[in-house]
């Protein structure tokens, strides 16, 4: 959970980095105040120089922003595999105490406390067929957590494209505008021209790198969730409903 954090306000710093690296520095800034105000006002011209490019950019990241955020509060063990559940089941189970553990999904709602109450709910069906259908829950309910995440990686695909269009929209403008003035024109329009039309590239850098880095990152953290939720119920099958059936196979 930390870790998110700190990425989602890495996401925020690159960001601001990536319009920030484009501007140019005050000469001299003897007033504190001043010279925030210029880089605030520094960071907004930069913007508009990137047009309805970047404004769909930041749009995007926007967007973005909001999955990245419900990740890191959905996406926690307690909403999958929370601890002290599976050895509070078998207490249970030792005691017969059935019908709390059919409640448990409700009462505590996770993925491994639904598991558990499908299983105690078909207790007296074989095996097979209850580790089949438990299979299918936590397939599902981990699938749903990793389509949740997959905008992340639609964004940081989609950005740098972006990037690359609003480049190439500015210099197709450029050199229309060079074309004009006659031969080269003034140096400074053309480098000036250039210098607007990399700032959509930039941010759409800034803006993908720390989106494909918690896209990751959250792909990661499902997939070890997985693994010990698949763990846990393997070991609740065997010690429930395996040593029930060992006399039948006998």
């Amino acid at each position: 959970m930390k870790n998110t954090m700190i990425l989602c306000l890495v996401f925020a710093a690159a960001l601001a980095v990536s319009v920030s690296a484009a501007e140019e520095k005050p000469a001299a800034a003897a007033d504190p105040k001043s010279e925030v105000t210029h880089t605030t006002s520094g960071w907004m011209q930069k913007l508009k120089e990137g047009g309805n490019t970047a404004l769909v950019q930041l749009a995007l990241s926007v967007f973005g922003a909001g999955f990245v955020f419900e990740r890191c509060i959905r996406l926690r063990r307690q909403f999958i595999a929370p601890k002290g559940v599976t050895e509070r089941a078998r207490a249970l189970w030792k005691e017969g105490k059935f019908a709390e553990l059919e409640a448990l999904g409700e009462k505590e709602p996770s993925t491994l406390t639904r598991v558990i109450s499908f299983i105690v709910k078909h207790r007296d069906s074989p095996l097979s067929d209850v580790s089949v259908m438990t299979g299918d829950i936590v397939s599902r309910e981990m699938a749903v957590h990793h389509h949740r995440a997959y905008p992340m990686a639609v964004i940081a695909t989609l950005e740098p494209l972006l990037g690359l269009l609003g480049m190439i929209l500015g210099m197709i403008s450029t050199f229309e505008t060079v074309a004009l003035a006659g031969a080269l024109g003034d140096p400074s329009q053309l480098a000036g021209g250039i210098s607007e039309a990399l700032v959509t590239t930039g941010l759409g850098l800034a803006v993908a790198i720390p989106f494909l880095a918690l896209f990751h990152i959250f792909k990661s953290k499902t997939n070890a969730f997985s693994v010990a939720l698949e763990e846990e119920l393997t070991d609740l099958l065997a010690d429930w409903l395996l040593r029930k059936e060992a006399p039948r196979a006998r």
